[in-house]
């Protein structure tokens, strides 16, 4: 009976050790494999985070073009929005992203910028200079040379053309920078897409 008391006590002391050491590896396992899985998540997060947008100076005004293209007659005249993209692994040079129509009263050195999607079911507006209208060949609406709609009541579109920003100070210098968005259709709020 001496002799098996001790082999108790030997015996606790070896699982003691063995339930530290099976404690420690799978500690261990369970901190290897979340480090292992965390890079692939925080890179996907990286990425989706990280939108398909890099704007020409930071403030979301890009580039179109000059003031001496945009005769004061009162005319729309159509331009393309075109600006580098940069996603996670590539580079896009000089991407058109959209357009625009600008327009200058006879005199007036100031422009009305408006996007050339009708706000309707998103159809690219033309302007019919003989008519001196928008004119949109989706749905048949129509807008004012200023963007407003003609016949609100009837008119599909669910609200006028929407007007973009332009940089008034390199508006100065003769050059055209715009602060391109595109909105949602088929609503009567002008909303910006994300």
């Amino acid at each position: 009976m001496a002799d098996s008391t001790p082999d108790v006590a030997e015996h606790s002391e070896e699982s003691s050790d063995e339930d530290r050491r099976g404690f420690v590896t799978r500690l261990l396992a369970v901190v290897c494999g979340g480090i292992a899985g965390a890079v692939p998540f925080l890179s996907g997060l990286v990425v989706i985070l990280d939108p398909l947008r890099r704007r020409a100076d930071g403030q979301g005004f890009l580039r179109v073009t000059t003031l001496d293209s945009v005769p004061d007659d009162g005319i729309a005249r159509y331009f393309p929005v075109v600006t580098d993209r940069t996603d996670a692994w590539n580079r896009y040079l000089d991407e058109p992203i959209g357009a625009v129509f600008l327009r200058r009263e006879p005199g007036s050195s100031e422009l009305e910028c408006l996007n050339a999607i009708c706000p309707h079911a998103g159809c690219f507006v033309d302007f019919n200079i003989a008519a001196k209208q928008f004119q949109c060949p989706c749905h048949d609406s129509n807008f004012e040379s200023t963007g407003k709609r003609l016949n609100p009541d009837s008119c599909p579109s669910p609200r006028d053309l929407d007007t973009l920003e332009v940089d008034p100070e390199r508006l100065k210098a003769g050059e055209v920078f715009v602060n391109f968005k595109n909105f949602l259709t088929a609503t009567p709020e002008k909303v910006e897409k994300e």
